[in-house]
């Protein structure tokens, strides 16, 4: 049984450890098993990919972008650009694609290069990668354009220049296929794509994400395996893509769901995080000698009872990389203080501890106040929620939903989709098989 499988059916039963190869992923798309309000977003042992991986650079505390080449165009939430909201911002639901079989994974960036955000995703059940180009630019109007449509398994996609060619290419991590994959944009305006292989033989991928992690200025590739229980990344040895070297940053990480990549130590270089499902942890590697030749293992949390999603930004707004976490099994939304600034102490303090099936969580600049607000998408609660930075600092949350009705909630993502300054939310939904975004209308 698929990792997938286990999230969605909440174990079934039998041990949710017996592989990840049966294509029997049978996630059920019969959500029904799940009607129990249980929003998890992760599907019970989920591991969200969404990797959700923000490269913002600017005052996004987005965590990776510092080193991040691609960050150019990853349309993150810039809260630098964000307008007040005069009052809680309203949303208004637009269905991306509401026949998108076991919807996973959704992410968003500028894939033909107009200028506006496109949308992108995976679906599990239909075993595809696609991405849908904002035709008139506000949201209003998709055209679909299918990356691969036999990618078996799809769990998770992300965005990067991997080529070093100056557009966005597509990352994805196949379940059953056991690749971790990139297209290349070959035209450079999302209508032809080149695959390539990062890793074939990566056992039960889950999760993909890109950094420069050994700093020579090209992206690098990092997954997570939940068969495998692999954090990896590949180096990009040629800087286009056509070579990848494989270095292992931990190769006993049980139920590896989750993988992301920011600078923890504010050293300079990029540390890999790590969330694992099985073996309830939240980890961060330091990279030591700062070219991921070598890595030291810091625990966040030990304890974070089926650990499924895990993300960086500065939460408090104290200039230092925090970590966010969502626990399937718990329901909770928790972000951890990065105490000393350099990660070697963590405070731990919870958004939210009843979300039920908590699966993905992303941080961004909500109603555009200046500080990192949480979102969190979860399975069995069918939620996806936002928890404004009340304080400033995190240490008062005030929960408001986005929509309380989008069935198997499984992935959250934020950007500007209609291009009028404030920030929008994006969603997948497993049970409805729908991609939506919603707008805010946080403009005075």
């Amino acid at each position: 049984m698929a990792l997938a499988t286990v999230l969605v059916c909440g174990g079934c039963g039998g041990d949710s450890r017996s592989g990840g190869s049966d294509t029997d992923t049978d996630t059920d798309t019969d959500t029904d098993a799940d009607s129990d309000t249980d929003t998890d977003s992760d599907t019970d042992t989920d591991i969200d990919s969404d990797t959700d991986t923000d490269t913002d650079t600017d005052t996004d505390t987005d965590t990776d972008t510092d080193t991040d080449t691609d960050t150019d165009t990853d349309s993150d939430t810039d809260t630098d650009t964000d307008p007040i909201c005069v009052s809680i911002p309203n949303w208004t639901e637009h269905t991306v694609d509401g026949a998108f079989v076991g919807a996973w994974s959704v992410y968003a960036t500028d894939i033909d290069g107009d200028g506006d955000m496109d949308v992108l995703g995976a679906a599990y059940l239909a075993d595809e990668i696609t991405w849908w180009e904002n035709t008139a630019g506000d949201g209003t109007a998709w055209t679909e354009h299918t990356v691969d449509g036999a990618f078996d398994e799809a769990a998770s996609v992300y965005a990067a220049d991997i080529d070093g060619d100056g557009d966005m290419d597509v990352l994805g991590a196949a379940g059953i296929a056991d690749d971790i994959t990139w297209w290349e944009n070959t035209s450079g305006d999302g209508t032809v794509w080149t695959e390539h292989t990062v890793d074939g033989a990566f056992d039960g991928a889950f999760s993909v994400y890109a950094a420069d992690v050994d700093g020579d200025g090209d992206m690098d590739v990092l997954g997570a395996a939940y068969d495998d229980d692999d954090i990896t990344w590949w180096e990009n040895t040629a800087g286009d893509g056509t070579a990848w070297t494989e270095h292992t940053v931990d190769g006993a990480f049980d139920g590896a769901a989750s993988v992301y990549a920011a600078d923890v130590d504010g050293d300079g270089d990029m540390d890999v995080l790590g969330a694992a499902y099985y073996a309830d942890d939240i980890v961060w590697w330091e990279n030591t000698a700062g070219d991921g030749t070598a890595w030291t293992e810091h625990t966040v949390d030990g304890a974070f009872d089926g650990a499924t999603s895990v993300y960086a930004a500065d939460i408090d707004g104290d200039g230092d990389m925090d970590v966010l976490g969502a626990a399937w099994n718990t329901g909770a939304i928790t972000w951890w203080e990065n105490t000393a600034g350099d990660g070697t102490v963590w405070t731990e303090h919870t958004v939210e501890g009843a979300f039920n099936g908590a699966g993905s969580v992303y941080a961004a600049d909500i109603n555009g106040d200046g500080d990192m607000d949480v979102l969190g998408a979860a399975v069995f609660s069918n939620d996806i929620a936002w928890w404004e930075n009340t304080a400033g600092d995190g240490t008062a949350w005030t929960e408001h939903t986005v929509d309380g009705a989008f069935d198997f909630a499984r992935s959250v993502y934020a950007a500007d989709i209609d291009g009028d300054g404030d920030i929008d939310v994006l969603g997948a939904a497993y049970g409805t098989d729908e991609i939506a975004w919603w707008e805010s209308d946080c403009i005075p």
